[in-house]
């Protein structure tokens, strides 16, 4: 699948999955063998350590989809090159266990293969959800 409508679809669905907290509905979307990466700091803890395989990126989706919901979620931008996108979006942002919300933009690097995402690279301000997320 690299046709650019397909990808296309298959990303605006995945994120739709995202924003309504379908963790199941997320990871069908995930090739068998895909890999996952928060960019960051490694030292801002395991949320920005790579993930590859789908136990592994589950695990941190999981968390992720448990620690923090979207709103208002937007598309600013969908570029595809043969099996690659550059995804750049924003949402509204809430660390669920606070309450606290803030608008974040996004760009992920995506590369799909036989029809699923199998890698996937967010870059957003991180140091600004960790902030969202502490006491």
């Amino acid at each position: 699948m690299t046709e650019r409508a397909a990808i296309e679809t298959l990303l605006l669905s995945a994120y739709e999955a995202r924003v309504q907290g379908d963790l199941d509905g997320v990871m069908a979307f995930f090739h068998p063998d895909c890999r996952f990466h928060f960019m960051g700091a490694e030292d801002l803890g395991p949320m920005c350590s790579p993930q590859t395989g789908c136990a592994a990126v589950r695990e941190q989706m999981a968390g992720l989809i448990g620690t923090f919901a979207f709103s208002k979620f937007r598309t600013l931008g969908l570029l595809v090159e043969g099996a690659r996108a550059s995804f750049h979006w924003s949402a509204d942002v809430t660390h669920v266990p606070t309450g606290r919300t803030q608008s974040f933009e996004a760009v992920d690097l995506v590369t799909v293969e036989d029809g699923k995402v199998r890698s996937l690279t967010q870059f957003t301000d991180t140091a600004s959800v960790m902030r969202l997320g502490s006491a």
